[in-house]
């Protein structure tokens, strides 16, 4: 920028005034050293006339109204102010990603911002859309209490075209705030030059450098052929941000204007995209699994010379495979045989039989069944006939499995894999291969089974106990869950352990997950004299909850209610009564490896939202393949566990979202755009509507009393939540600031449902049934009725803010418990006689229903004074 202004005031005539208007992506207090450079620069020139503005080039407009119209009404007796705004028009109507309300969006909160810096109640700063867009960006008209115009001003923004990604140019182009430097001399314009932003040059060379020679090294290892199957594609993509940006808070809420966590989200994102549209062109499909990306934004560092890191790492090999390499002599040049081990689908043992002895500790063995395409193995020949990617996924022998088996014990004796495929109680597995039927066989011939068998050892490592892990001391405090900040991996597993030192309590080891990390269940119980417990049969007398936290890790909030909640039903005399009738299961942390991330980066920039850990280890969420018998990221799979285990009336799902605006200036401005095909679904997100949840329920008529549930489940939650300090207060002013930035400009994106003050999404018709649907209401109806959903303005809160969302949370959990304990069981005991014995059944009604259910009514409007357009469910 200093060499720019050198170089004009060359070319500048003396003794005429001179105004110099510039753009930087830099804090006030840089833009005011730069003002006083600049200045300094120009009287050198022998320019003493001039008047210079320095604005920030991120959120142009919102700087614009605060650093310049705000400065200049300083003093007046300004009333009101009405602040136009032009659409962000589409002429080509090509675009996915942009919305027509962008620039109003980029003036977010400023409203508030201004009444509050001109002492001018809210409601007196009034948004307006300009009809066309044909002018300036904004326009302001000050005006005094009699309606007289004070001030009228105009600003247009700076942008600059550019291809959403170089890789795929065509995919989607976008508008990018860019620096400039505009010198006028007595009211004519002389000098309008466009000055690149530092994070404009670091996305250049990020685009068009770094993420091509990604792309290129993962095609090459790859043979040109990456594959779905294939994946992850790369180890990791770390990106390290060290830049001089505007970071800071703003006073209002958890509001800030941070360019560099912007980019610190756009980085995620758009790469995340990127190899979406990798996958679309050069693979099978989107690649899910790709990678470990993370950017990490470091803390402004004001007035430096911004640096980046990149660093990837490639995988090893790009898939599984043998390579076997020998001379026959030693002068002998090498020879070499090389075969791909890919996945074999559908491929499903079922386990047949087990066998024990009375007074043992151990099984003898276990026997499974599994059907395979023929006892021999004749992959040479079977080779000529299909391709020999289809006889690699859909062809295995029994041959081929007996020898995977005799394999195995030849590794466990080497010492290899000593903790894959080994029990501790377990001496011998068995396999019998059913051979295939020939063509139209006698009725009732049997299928001839070649059986193999394998040793089983003791794993190298044991499986980790709770009872290893010490607490950690009690302090003198109320509450030994503490709420200042968020709760990591270690201190999940400490609280554990303190948990499970208390009567009728079991925290148990669910496995590890794809970095290492454990896992961590607990089922909360009132205490039995009974050596086993039977959960068929608790979850049959009682009804049974499951809590089940941090999905997306860098949503905090979830574990700190969750283990409160725990911690009072072993504490606290009144919560413990709920456990007469009903079993609770925590299960605090369900992705550890983003938790762990999100909690690093917090390090870092604390305040930051932190998406990096919302995914887990791979980029892709950590339910992606819940319902698979193997997935990926092994937690995957816990819920299902949990689901399984105890077939639970209810399970919940506890959510957050960000606590502040979320930006991405590369994609559009909105935040969470992964693909231009989502953007408007993403769009809903880009600023805090207050803590809200989700209800839905099933319209058939096998189910008819699930809306009569949920209905009754929304009266709890929002009476339950409305208690919680601060939370209506917060919602309050958030679903305000929600209909005047969004949903009055765009219906399709933003929508308004307040009940009791709550937002509550509400199913408009009920679902139907399917064995397919991710959620376990819809696939297991006739079990889980409450599949709960909930979001709180939570990436990422500490101190007294998480002490308000988390009560919301925790006054959340106390409504689903509340429900069951005031609900009606019906259970049944019946026996009769089974031959010469007698066989007894006990049975329990779903769903629970309470005595007076409420009467499902169509959801409140908002209050107007907040929000004057009507409600809408989604």
């Amino acid at each position: 920028m200093i060499d720019a202004v050198t170089k004009a005031a060359a070319s500048l005539p003396k003794g005429q005034p001179i105004v110099v208007q510039a753009g930087v992506s830099e804090s006030p207090e840089q833009r005011l050293k730069l003002t006083a450079d600049i200045k300094t620069v120009l009287a050198k020139a022998g320019i003493v006339d001039v008047q210079v503005e320095v604005l920030c080039a991120y959120k142009q407009g919102y700087s614009w109204l605060m650093d310049d119209v705000a400065v200049a009404l300083a003093g007046k007796p300004v009333q009101r102010l009405k602040i136009e705004f032009a659409p962000y028009k589409d002429p080509t109507q090509s675009s996915a990603m942009r919305t027509e309300a962008r620039w109003v969006q980029e003036l977010y909160p400023v409203d508030e911002m201004l009444a509050k810096k001109l002492d001018i109640p809210l409601a007196s700063v009034e948004l307006s859309k300009m009809p066309t867009d044909e002018g300036p960006t904004y326009r302001v008209h000050a005006f005094t209490a009699d309606g007289h115009e004070i001030l009228t001003r105009d600003f247009s923004i700076h942008i600059a075209p550019r291809p959403y990604s170089k890789e795929f140019a065509n995919y989607e182009q976008v508008h990018v705030e860019t620096g400039w430097l505009d010198i006028s001399v007595s009211g004519k314009p002389m000098t309008s030059e466009r000055i690149a932003t530092d994070t404009e040059l670091f996305w250049d060379h990020y685009q068009n450098e770094t993420l091509p020679r990604v792309f290129a090294i993962v095609r090459k290892q790859n043979e040109g052929k990456p594959k779905v199957e294939f994946q992850p594609l790369f180890d990791t993509l770390r990106i390290d941000m060290h830049l001089s940006e505007p970071d800071y808070s703003i006073g209002l809420d958890q509001e800030r204007i941070s360019s560099l966590e912007s980019l610190q989200e756009d980085v995620l994102f758009a790469t995340q995209n990127s190899f979406y549209m990798f996958g679309d062109l050069i693979s099978t499909a989107a690649m899910d699994y790709m990678g470990r990306i993370l950017p990490v934004a470091h803390l402004s560092e004001e007035g430096k010379d911004g640096h980046v890191r990149v660093e990837f790492y490639a995988k090893d090999a790009s898939r599984p495979q043998v390579r076997l390499a020998w001379r026959e002599k030693q002068d002998d040049p090498e020879q070499e045989r090389a075969r791909d081990l890919p996945l074999i689908v559908n491929i499903s043992p079922r386990l047949v039989g087990l066998r024990l002895h009375a007074g043992h500790d151990s099984l003898d063995s276990l026997t499974w069944q599994l059907p395979v395409a023929s006892n021999e193995d004749k992959f040479t020949e079977w080779r000529k006939l299909v391709t020999e990617d289809q006889l690699e996924r859909t062809v295995l022998s029994a041959q081929q499995g007996s020898a995977q088996l005799d394999w195995l014990e030849k590794l466990h004796a080497a010492g290899l894999y000593r903790d894959s495929l080994s029990y501790l109680h377990l001496k011998q597995m068995k396999v019998e291969f059913l051979l295939p039927l020939e063509l139209h066989p006698p009725e009732h011939t049997l299928r001839e089974a070649v059986v193999a068998q394998a040793a089983i050892v003791p794993p190298a490592h044991s499986r980790p106990q709770i009872t290893e892990v010490t607490p950690t001391p009690l302090k003198d405090d109320k509450t030994y869950v503490q709420w200042e900040q968020p709760i990591d991996d270690h201190e999940n597993e400490h609280l554990l352990a303190r948990l499970a030192t208390y009567p009728g309590v079991d925290v148990y080891w669910m496995g590890r997950s794809y970095l290492g990390n454990n896992i961590w269940a607990g089922d909360i119980m009132l205490p039995t004299p009974s050596q086993l417990r039977s959960t068929a049969k608790e979850t049959t007398l009682k009804a049974t909850i499951v809590y089940s936290g941090r999905q997306h890790a860098n949503e905090v909030s979830s574990t700190s209610h969750i283990q409160r909640l725990a911690e009072e039903l072993v504490t606290n005399p009144s919560t413990r009564e709920a456990l007469k009738k009903v079993n609770v299961v925590v299960h605090p942390i369900t992705n550890p490896d983003g938790a762990e991330l999100a909690i690093d980066l917090a390090k870092i920039t604390p305040d930051n939202m932190l998406h990096a850990g919302y995914h887990a280890s791979l980029t892709a969420d950590v339910v992606t393949a819940q319902w698979d018998e193997d997935p990926i990221y092994p937690e995957s799979q816990t819920r299902r566990q949990l689901w399984k285990a105890w077939l639970p009336d209810a399970f919940l799902n506890p959510h957050g979202y960000p606590s502040h605006e979320w930006v991405q200036p590369f994609s559009e401005y909105s935040g969470w755009v992964i693909q231009r095909d989502q953007a408007e679904l993403g769009r809903a997100w880009w600023i805090p509507r207050g803590w809200f949840t989700s209800l839905n329920y099933l319209g058939d008529d096998e189910h008819a009393e699930s809306k009569t549930v949920t209905y009754a489940l929304r009266d709890y939650i929002t009476d339950s939540v409305a208690k919680a300090p601060g939370v209506l207060d917060l919602s309050t002013r958030m679903n305000a600031r929600y209909f005047r930035y969004g949903q009055q400009w765009d219906e399709r994106a933003f929508q308004q449902p307040i009940y009791k003050g709550i937002r509550v999404y509400m199913a408009m018709a009920g679902a139907t049934p399917t064995a397919k649907s991710p959620s376990f209401e819809s696939r297991f109806p006739d079990v889980t009725y409450d599949d709960g959903y909930t979001e709180a303005p939570d990436e990422t809160a500490r101190g007294p803010y998480l002490h308000l969302v988390a009560g919301a949370g925790l006054a959340y959990d106390h409504a689903h418990l509340k429900y069951l304990v005031d609900g009606k069981f019906k259970i049944k005991h019946t026996q009769r006689e089974f031959f010469d014995n007698v066989q007894w059944t006990v049975t329990r009604d779903r769903p629970v229903l309470i005595d007076a259910p409420a009467t499902p009514a169509a959801p409140a409007s908002p209050d107007p004074a907040q929000s004057p357009a009507p409600s809408t469910l989604h």
